[in-house]
């Protein structure tokens, strides 16, 4: 039986999941049972089963947003994260603490901005007439250089994606120089004394020692590159054509511009099974074995 105390930690509790299940978990249900339905958002739904899911599996634009997701991955997660580790071992490295304290903050500015502000700074920035970019190329005898970054087929997802990779290889900066500072430092002493180079004192002990925070770095970008949209929105609204077209701006442009919210809800379905798979072989991969 529930005794008194119990009551009163289910009070506690409630609350919050109150917000929980509103805010999310009703969504989420109605998200699921909406994807197996024919429903313009004004009448009542139809229930047309796995329709949307064959209709969306044999749609080539669907494939391509996947895709596009896909590249983006690599800029949202890979380069943030070896260019963290880089400079981190770069850092640990420097004796004077101020400087050291000074790059990390600098390095980490660009992660407090919200996506969509930076998303029109760099719009300005890779803006082909007066764009600072193309002054400069222009300025120094290099115009050839000097394309329209957004709006070229080639140019534009890389574009994108380098933004994307400096928001946030400063968070992975910072979350690594948190994981030095509880590794012990005699571990890189007595390598050091061993005659153990830079590169294997890094590859051997600091690489291994910061196998959790890599982790938490993979988790949170593989999520952020997956659902990544405000962006690639603000920036390209996923064109031109196709080229910077991601499932959740796809998903978008379902809903609200042809008002096929079944359909939509199949894209965000797949978009979710796509998080909880790609977290799991992350967790998987890189798991404490013991």
């Amino acid at each position: 039986m529930l005794n008194k105390s119990m009551l009163q930690n289910m009070l506690f509790v409630l609350p919050s999941l109150l917000i929980y299940g509103v805010f999310l978990l009703a969504p989420l249900l109605f998200s699921i049972w909406a994807s197996f339905t024919a429903w313009d958002g004004t009448s009542w739904p139809v229930f047309i089963g796995v329709q949307n899911f064959v209709r969306m599996f044999s749609d080539a634009t669907f494939w391509t947003s996947i895709a596009n997701n896909a590249l983006l991955l690599l800029f949202y997660t890979l380069c943030p994260i070896v260019i963290g580790l880089a400079l981190c071992s770069f850092l640990n490295d420097t004796r004077h603490h101020v400087e050291r304290s000074l790059l990390r903050i600098l390095f980490f500015l660009p992660y407090i901005m919200p996506m969509a502000v930076l998303g029109v700074v760099w719009r300005w920035l890779y803006n082909p007439a007066f764009g600072p970019i193309d002054q400069l190329l222009r300025a120094i005898g290099q115009p050839q250089l000097a394309v329209a970054w957004l709006g070229d087929f080639n140019w534009a997802l890389p574009a994108v994606g380098f933004v994307a990779t400096w928001y946030f290889f400063g968070f992975c900066l910072v979350l690594f120089m948190a994981g030095l500072q509880r590794m012990d430092p005699s571990l890189l002493e007595a390598a050091e004394l061993d005659g153990s180079s830079r590169r294997q004192k890094f590859m051997r002990i600091t690489l291994p020692a910061l196998k959790p925070e890599i982790r938490v770095a993979l988790l949170l970008t593989v999520i952020a590159g997956i659902k990544s949209f405000d962006l690639v929105y603000v920036m390209t609204h996923g064109g031109p054509g196709t080229s910077t077209l991601v499932t959740n701006i796809y998903m978008y442009q379902q809903g609200f511009d042809l008002r096929h919210f079944g359909y939509a809800s199949a894209v965000a379905i797949i978009g979710m099974v796509m998080v909880f798979i790609l977290n799991g072989l992350i967790h998987l991969a890189l798991r404490e074995r013991r």
